[in-house]
């Protein structure tokens, strides 16, 4: 029997789910085309590339609606047990409130899978390609995540501190570069060239038109030659760091920039913020689905309509408050889980607090 009661609440809630994901999707797909199309248009570009551009948008929208796919088919449940006094039937029938509230609960959590999934496996390829689409196919920037850097500075490990003023990631060259390399703490020499470029072949970086200074005990010595091999076996891409894109990158690929950004003495805040908050992004649809049933069970059931507001409303404030919450994780403001996980550990309680004036924990 109550097998068969768990199958039916949840076979309530897939429904509301799957067609306020779908609406929510549709509405803001068609905004962004909307929003889109006259930078296509302007460039002439064929309908072709602009469908591609929005069809590898989706991914990312739909990560971001779920949430409130998730409130919408919580309020469109509960709230149809309540009117057809199924709710009531229930308690008469000796279920506790949480019993019936598990059902939602399990299925928001099924979403949570379903996040992540999305999030980790076709957004972040699927993103960065429709910002290629948009960037290099449409307006021309080959240089969009900022491979080329002016006036830079590292460390690449070993004691070695690098300066450039230029850095080309994708190319592996550096211009007017200079290495300064310490030794228990002290200065043992530095190499200055005009260039430096990666040799993939024999893994180390190439000095050309260097000069090297080495500090003996005797006194610095001083030598040029045209062609140095230095011991810098560090990889251009694990370098200066291109420009972050948290909605085209797994979290795996953030844990694997962290690493880097620290071995080259560079500051993560940000990295790990987005890493954070990839994490508490998927557990919002359980916290949106708690918050549902606490507004039914305060309020009761409007209708459709409200329902529908009431969706888009909280989604956005939730979103709202995330996007904030990240941002102030970037410039430090906020700790990387305080900024993350502190907008949905708010909302968790709102909900929570509601569902104890309604009695039902």
């Amino acid at each position: 029997m109550r097998k068969t009661f768990f199958g039916y609440v949840s076979s309530l809630y897939w429904g509301p789910f799957v067609f306020g994901l779908g609406v929510f999707l549709a509405l803001i797909l068609f905004g962004t085309a909307f929003d889109k199309l006259a930078v296509f248009t302007g460039k002439d570009a064929g309908a072709g590339l602009f469908l591609s551009y929005i069809g590898l948008q989706t991914p990312y929208f739909a990560v971001r609606v779920m949430p409130m796919a998730t409130l919408l088919a919580s309020l469109f449940a509960l709230g149809g047990l309540m009117a057809r006094g199924e709710w009531k039937a229930g308690l008469a029938g000796g279920y506790r409130p949480v019993q019936m509230l598990a059902p939602l609960l399990v299925c928001a959590l099924g979403v949570s899978v379903l996040h992540l999934a999305v999030q980790e496996l076709l957004m972040p390829p699927a993103y960065m390609r429709s910002q290629e689409l948009y960037y290099e196919d449409l307006r021309g920037y080959d240089d969009w995540r900022r491979l080329v850097r002016e006036d830079v500075s590292f460390s690449v490990g070993g004691g070695v501190f690098l300066t450039a003023r230029i850095f080309d990631g994708a190319a592996g060259r550096m211009e007017k570069v200079s290495a300064d390399i310490y030794a228990a703490g002290e200065l043992s020499g530095e190499i200055s060239a005009e260039t430096a470029v990666w040799d993939a072949d024999r893994g180390r970086w190439v000095f050309h038109g260097a000069l090297i200074t080495e500090y003996l005990p005797s006194g610095p010595v001083v030598s040029r030659r045209e062609e140095h091999l230095s011991d810098i076996a560090l990889a251009p891409g694990n370098m200066v760091m291109d420009k972050l894109v948290p909605e085209g990158i797994s979290m795996r690929g953030l844990f694997l920039r962290i690493r880097r950004l620290r071995l080259i003495g560079a500051p993560s805040a940000e990295e790990a913020t987005v890493l954070w908050g990839k994490l508490a992004a998927p557990l919002a649809n359980p916290v949106m689905a708690l918050l549902g049933a606490a507004v039914v069970l305060l309020l009761g059931s409007y209708g459709k309509l409200f329902n529908l507001g009431l969706a888009i409303g909280s989604g956005f404030l939730l979103w709202a408050a995330m996007m904030f919450g990240q941002s102030a994780g970037q410039v430090e403001i906020l700790g990387p889980f305080t900024a993350a996980f502190g907008p949905l550990l708010f909302f968790l309680a709102l909900g929570l607090w509601g569902l104890r004036r309604a009695r039902a924990i």
